[in-house]
């Protein structure tokens, strides 16, 4: 193990579009978010483990779906109930994975809505108060023909910044996370009238993100000497910590010597590249001098860099900010910062519902608790570099990027690459559409799936979703990568608890031998544990699959050698031996399978006590001494269970 265990462990996965089902990337991220809060439940005691997510329902983006739908006739419900309905299927779709959320709320439905806005008032308080914020006045894209200013999804056109694939750039961000002044979006259109939306001066409140860049960069280099951190992450978060910068093409040199740009920079000519680089010491002087290339018709691009984050913004479906300042009248909150401190309210919510004397900071404001959030790589910019700043910021008006007891703490942040589908990002916003995760409950289980999921290395690259349902013309022949994985399972785990309770039943008149395990296979199980351990600790769920899918072949390998012979004793000692494996093994497939893992527990006549780590070394007979027979099990039985269209 390399590092120290926490008292309370807090786990969020990121909050998918009340607009929208579950895809496959969606159910990916919470797969693997629910496999860390379930070991942890075991391992430190599920009373100190609390597992959040939620509907993310406010947004221009949502609001502009529910819009179209409703002017073409498709809908009558209104806004909160269009979200509530999705809201249902994303709770049911969890619900039939086998997720294991402490709760799943929705930030813009109750209960949760009254304490998010709690929470987003304290927000936008203390940045205010701890001088982090300021107001802007800055130009908003306005539909001239609809009279309306445009907000996020309202606007459509291409990414300005260097080197983007994404599909699509919206009104101040791109589809994949990209910041940039809304006047530098390429050939933006009105999705409201398709017409070219013109300019408006609109005052918001903005955090002074670019404050924290030397704290961010500490943060990096914390990161990159923990074992645990996915090391695409720290590379990402580090392009946004480059010194502002404007790229021009090398034959634009004549047209750059015309004009006089009043802001102190550094040139550099990149014949490789064939480009001018013009690098400011922070982003106000590379806006105004975007402007005067602007205004001169020179055509340029821009790097990801620290800009200041709007916190508020003039869609009416949001979160209203707290009426402390005159402009803040009919301002509400921007949906990116909102939804960052959104686990913050659904834990408020979820402990005034239980009735808990405990506060929000009990969990998130102490050195000794963790909070681990797993994201998709494209939100890196907000959950890595915004939230950990603006978390500074409530702190405090020193920027402190290690903080103490009764400060918020900052998260450790899983980001997790990419799931294709088809070679492109999964997504249901995109050109291609991937199959959702309810759809792909029609062919597999849900145990299959998580092996899966679980089993993709998205820890280190982007992983492509292939299916022999999904696309038969790829496997002509051969078998199905979403079965394979989970094989472990319902093959191999469950022939080897198959053969130890038909043997029993069938040769011992169904006692259990009174046989310790021998010394090896204790210490082969030990080691077992311990790699367990550090793999989980260190979010290395792929690894873990492969470890396990070792130590039952083994055992079965081991069961088919050794089950030939006539000698009773050595009978008794395989199965001895092999109830050991089985104990271990359960309380290790408990976070990836727990249904299957809570019935196998049943026919053990165990309890909770067998996922309990402070006995995972016990051998079962001594656990429980008044257990001498296991329940019975009728021919064909299996504990993990193939889907029915996978059984001939």
């Amino acid at each position: 193990m390399n590092r120290k265990l926490p008292r309370r462990v807090l786990v969020t996965a990121g909050m998918p579009n009340g607009n929208k089902p579950l895809h496959i990337g969606h159910i990916s991220q919470f797969i693997w978010a629910d496999f860390y809060a379930r070991f942890m439940r075991d391992r430190i005691g599920k009373e100190n483990v609390l597992f959040f997510s939620g509907t993310d329902g406010f947004g221009s983006s949502t609001d502009e779906k529910y819009r179209k739908l409703k002017e073409a006739g498709e809908i009558t419900s209104t806004l909160p109930e269009y979200v509530a309905h999705f809201h249902d299927i994303q709770d049911a779709t969890l619900n039939n994975y086998e997720i294991g959320l402490t709760r799943f709320y929705a930030s813009c439905l109750e209960p949760a809505l009254k304490h998010h806005t709690e929470i987003s008032a304290f927000f936008f308080e203390k940045m205010l108060e701890n001088g982090k914020m300021q107001k802007r006045v800055t130009e908003q894209f306005f539909d001239s023909k609809l009279g309306l200013v445009l907000n996020g999804r309202q606007v459509e056109g291409k990414c300005p910044i260097e080197g983007c694939q994404s599909e699509v750039g919206y009104a101040d961000e791109c589809s994949l996370g990209h910041q940039y002044n809304p006047r530098d979006l390429i050939d933006p259109k009105s999705t409201l009238s398709n017409t070219v939306p013109t300019f408006k001066e609109i005052t918001n409140y903005y955090f002074s993100l670019d404050e924290y860049r030397e704290n961010l960069l500490n943060i990096i280099s914390r990161l990159k000497e923990q074992e645990n951190t996915h090391k695409f992450m720290a590379k990402e978060m580090r392009d946004y910590l480059s010194r502002p910068a404007i790229y021009l093409k090398l034959e634009q040199k004549p047209l750059l010597e015309k004009i006089t740009l009043n802001n102190v920079f550094e040139r550099r000519e990149d014949e490789k590249k064939a480009r001018l680089e013009l690098i400011f010491n922070n982003i106000k002087d590379r806006d105004t001098a975007c402007d005067t290339l602007r205004e001169n018709d020179i055509t340029y691009t821009t790097n990801k860099a620290l800009a200041p984050l709007r916190i508020t913004g003039n869609t009416p479906w949001g979160v209203p900010v707290p009426q402390i300042e005159p402009e803040t009248k009919d301002l509400t909150f921007y949906v990116w910062p909102e939804s960052l401190w959104a686990p913050i309210s659904f834990t408020k919510t979820y402990l005034s519902e239980a009735g808990s004397s405990e506060v929000w900071q009990d969990w998130w404001c102490h050195t000794d608790n963790e909070i681990t959030q797993f994201i998709g790589e494209d939100n890196i910019y907000f959950y890595s570099l915004a939230e950990p700043a603006m978390f500074m910021a409530v702190n405090g008006p020193k920027n402190n990027d290690t903080p103490g007891d009764n400060e918020l703490q900052i998260p450790n942040i899983i980001a997790n690459k990419h799931v294709l589908f088809n070679n492109i990002k999964a997504s249901s916003s995109g050109s291609l559409k991937a199959p959702t995760a309810q759809d792909l409950l029609e062919y597999y289980t849900a145990e299959q799936l998580r092996c899966h999921f679980l089993g993709m290395n998205v820890n280190t690259v982007a992983y492509n979703f292939k299916s022999k349902v999904v696309t038969p013309e790829d496997f002509e022949g051969t078998g199905d990568p979403v079965v394979a994985q989970g094989n472990m399972l319902t093959n191999i785990f469950n022939r080897i608890i198959r053969s130890v309770f038909y043997s029993i039943q069938s040769q011992l008149d169904g006692k259990i031998p009174n046989v310790k395990p021998s010394a090896e296979t204790l210490a082969e199980a030990e080691k077992v544990v311990a790699s367990y351990e550090d793999k989980a600790l260190n979010f290395k769920f792929n690894e873990i699959m492969i470890l396990l899918d070792e130590y039952f072949r083994k055992a079965n390998q081991n069961w088919s050698v050794r089950s030939k012979s006539q000698d009773e004793g050595v009978k008794a000692q395989l199965i001895a031996d092999t109830i050991h494996v089985i104990r271990t093994g359960l309380t290790l497939v408990h976070p990836i399978a727990p249904k299957s893992a809570e019935l196998v527990k049943e026919y053990l006549h165990a309890d909770d006590k067998i996922w309990d780590w402070a006995h995972i070394h016990e051998i079962l007979r001594e656990m429980y001494p008044e257990v001498t027979e296991f329940k019975h099990i009728e021919p064909k039985f299996d504990f993990f269970k193939k889907h029915p269209s996978q059984i001939n």
